[in-house]
């Protein structure tokens, strides 16, 4: 018997040529950073979203890895967000401040976390911004606002919702509002952006808008006391697909929409916060308190409704001073 295995004859395969051969395509490694960057952050998902679109303009412009970015690369990047190029057109100073200022955070957390040595990002400055001014509504145009919201489909709700809105609440707020979220004198903003959730007392008005849309949704068909249990939304859809839903922000913006086109007036919801600020203000509610009511915690970002609220007062003092006679010619 031989000592040897028998070797079996070979088989032959034949290889298609012309097949495709499968590529795995291996996900950028800076972006594998910017996923960790992201976790890192306690950000709601409309905030992260934001923030990865802002590092997307850099990761599109630029391939350098993110160690070997220099500054002289970041002064180019903010050049090529100011002027455009033939496939990207040139951003607005306040998105060109926007997406240095994401960058500025994403270094800052790389070289916190001991990923890069030094942070290029020190040497550029962000472009400055004229100080913002509040883009509040007078009273004819809130009354117009109010009288078309009798006319639409479901008046109940949809005045309650300006109401709201009307008390400094943003758009989001309004539609994460639940039952347990409303005491019958205060609303307790518990969602809300950057984390500035507080109370929000009503005034009366308010609060009769409120009770008169429970009502009213209290005697729809179909009704049930479960709905109003305090984790159920205060505001839902009427519509027919998400009759009992909680609302969303589209649903606000379709209810503006409507509104502008009634009224002649153009708004946008987010106005009505800048409404209820200036009107603290030019009611003589401390600036301090005010601001809190508004749930700011930027004193430069609040400082738009304090200016617009000490041009009206100092207006009105010029002439109440002026009428007993005359400042600039007190001959006459």
């Amino acid at each position: 018997m031989s000592r040897f295995r028998v070797v079996p004859d070979p088989v032959i395969i034949q290889i298609n040529h012309l097949a495709p051969v499968p590529i795995n395509k291996v996900k950028d490694l800076r972006e594998l950073r910017i996923d960790e960057f992201l976790t890192a952050r306690n950000l709601a998902p409309k905030s992260e979203k934001a923030y990865r679109q802002d590092l997307k303009y850099f990761l599109e412009w630029c391939d350098t890895s993110w160690v070997e970015v220099e500054p002289r690369q970041i002064a180019n990047f903010k050049l090529y967000l100011q002027r455009g190029s033939e496939n990207k057109r040139a951003l607005k100073e306040a998105s060109v401040r926007r997406v240095l200022g994401t960058l500025k955070n994403f270094y800052n957390w790389m070289f916190r976390s001991g990923y890069v040595k030094s942070d290029p990002t020190l040497a550029v400055d962000l472009p400055k911004l004229k100080e913002p001014g509040a883009n509040n509504l007078n009273e004819k145009i809130v009354a117009d606002i109010f009288g078309a919201a009798e006319q639409t489909g479901f008046p109940e709700r949809n005045i309650a919702i300006v109401g709201v809105l009307l008390h400094g609440l943003r758009a989001s707020e309004v539609c994460n509002l639940n039952f347990g979220d409303y005491d019958g004198e205060c609303l307790e903003v518990r969602v809300a952006k950057s984390g500035s959730v507080g109370t929000v007392p009503l005034e009366q008005w308010c609060l009769d808008l409120i009770e008169n849309y429970l009502n009213w949704h209290r005697g729809m068909p179909g009704y049930k006391k479960e709905s109003e249990k305090p984790s159920c939304p205060l505001f839902t859809s009427c519509s027919y697909r998400n009759k009992g839903e909680r609302i969303t922000y589209d649903t606000i913006n379709k209810l503006c929409h409507q509104l502008k086109k009634e009224t002649g007036h153009n708004f946008h919801a987010h106005q009505f916060r800048h409404t209820f600020g200036t009107n603290l203000i030019l009611a003589g509610i401390n600036p301090y308190h005010a601001m809190t009511l508004m749930r700011h915690k930027s004193v430069s970002n609040f400082r738009r409704y304090t200016k617009a609220a000490d041009s009206k007062a100092a207006i009105k003092e010029f002439h109440g001073v002026s009428k007993k006679g005359s400042i600039l010619r007190p001959e006459l």
